[in-house]
């Protein structure tokens, strides 16, 4: 019975393996694809994510720096490795409004703003707070009393 279950584990370990490197290899194919149709003109393309426990959002931006506007943009939202990066014209427009163009949804806002964050001179375009940055941890300083 014991090396059924250990068959079984192993089994899921490689399956999720495969179906990561197969998300990849999709967003792979749309950034280059993305990066390939606009070669020559002025545009910045810059990618931001942020996870949360259960879901969490991708984008993929195509920025024009001299007009200050999203030109075209794709998005990955969800929970699965189903995921896929799809179209997102709500994000395409002026950057200065596209925190009111991402709806709710917390993990599409803090995504785009990582994503606008790799641009020279980026300030963030929504008042939500920050999640730490991954690897670094914060402990807090506690007052020492006096000897």
């Amino acid at each position: 019975m014991g090396w059924q279950f250990a068959l079984l584990l192993l089994g899921a370990m490689v399956a999720s393996i495969v179906l990561s490197l197969w998300q990849h290899r999709g967003y792979l194919k749309v950034v280059n694809e993305m990066a390939r149709e606009n070669a020559g003109r002025q545009l910045r393309l810059v990618s931001g994510r942020d996870k949360g426990r259960l879901s969490g959002a991708l984008v993929v931006l195509l920025v024009d720096p001299a007009t200050d506007q999203i030109v075209e943009a794709k998005a990955m939202t969800g929970a699965t490795i189903f995921s896929r990066l799809r179209p997102a014209p709500q994000l395409t427009g002026p950057i200065a409004t596209v925190a009111e163009r991402t709806g709710e949804n917390k993990h599409l806002q803090r995504a785009v703003d990582s994503a606008l964050g790799m641009l020279p001179g980026a300030k963030p375009t929504t008042k939500t707070p920050q999640a730490p940055s991954a690897g670094r941890i914060r402990i807090p300083r506690t007052q020492s009393s006096p000897r």
